[in-house]
């Protein structure tokens, strides 16, 4: 987690409200849940934990979610419309408030994406006020992502794959370093590398060429994208 707060983070982020934890921190999950699917997804079951799962009609935290997995930023107008402009894209959505379990942060959301051809994707993630978020779980292996830097995500067979060379690579792109983790689950690991820069697809397409890559992304951060993402 970052080291020390600036006075934006105190006055909150250039956002829709009404809300910096249930609407801009929302629709910033939903933005990276996205990212990480991989493309708009064509199903979505959104599981709205605790206070997220009790205020969001008030609070807009579900059309804020919607918003960002259609790639609207916190700030967009188009998250009043989120539900309307997810019918027009395809994208259909289920909505549950639950119990995520003893122990999760009550502002949570578990996001799980099926997309046209079928591939699964799900990310659970929390909202800790002020517009920051904390992305915990990534396919059922657990990480801890505060998107403070650009971060690269890479999911791989640890059988087949080695960390230490992917880091090597980063390396390689001449950035500067942050910090870099590795989780796993199973045969699994996710590796998450953060950098001060932003991360281009050049890297991606090198990391996906390598037997046993299952998932390559970058989350670059989020002062970095425009209106709409790609």
């Amino acid at each position: 987690m970052p080291e020390s707060w600036s006075a934006f983070d105190v006055i909150g982020p250039v956002m829709l409200g009404p809300s910096s934890s249930h609407t801009a921190g929302a629709a910033k999950i939903g933005y990276f849940a996205r990212i990480i699917n991989g493309q708009q997804p064509k199903q979505v079951k959104l599981l709205l934990h605790g206070s997220f799962g009790k205020v969001y009609q008030g609070h807009r935290t579900d059309k804020a979610i919607i918003g960002g997995l259609l790639g609207f930023l916190p700030h967009s107008d188009e998250i009043k419309q989120a539900d309307e402009l997810a019918q027009q894209a395809g994208m259909a959505v289920e909505l549950t408030p639950t119990n995520l379990g003893d122990g999760i942060h009550p502002n949570s959301v578990r996001i799980e994406m099926t997309n046209a051809d079928g591939t699964f994707h799900r990310v659970r993630a929390k909202s800790i006020g002020g517009g920051k978020i904390v992305i915990r779980e990534i396919d059922k292996i657990e990480c801890q992502m505060d998107m403070s830097y650009s971060s690269l995500i890479v999911l791989f067979d640890n059988r087949e794959v080695n960390a230490l060379e992917l880091i090597e690579k980063v390396k390689n792109l001449n950035v500067h370093i942050v910090s870099f983790e590795t989780q796993h689950y199973k045969d699994r690991t996710l590796l998450n590398v953060e950098i001060r820069e932003q991360f281009s697809i050049d890297i991606i397409k090198e990391l996906e060429k390598i037997p046993g890559i299952e998932l390559v992304r970058f989350l670059n951060h989020i002062s970095n994208y425009d209106k709409y993402c790609s």
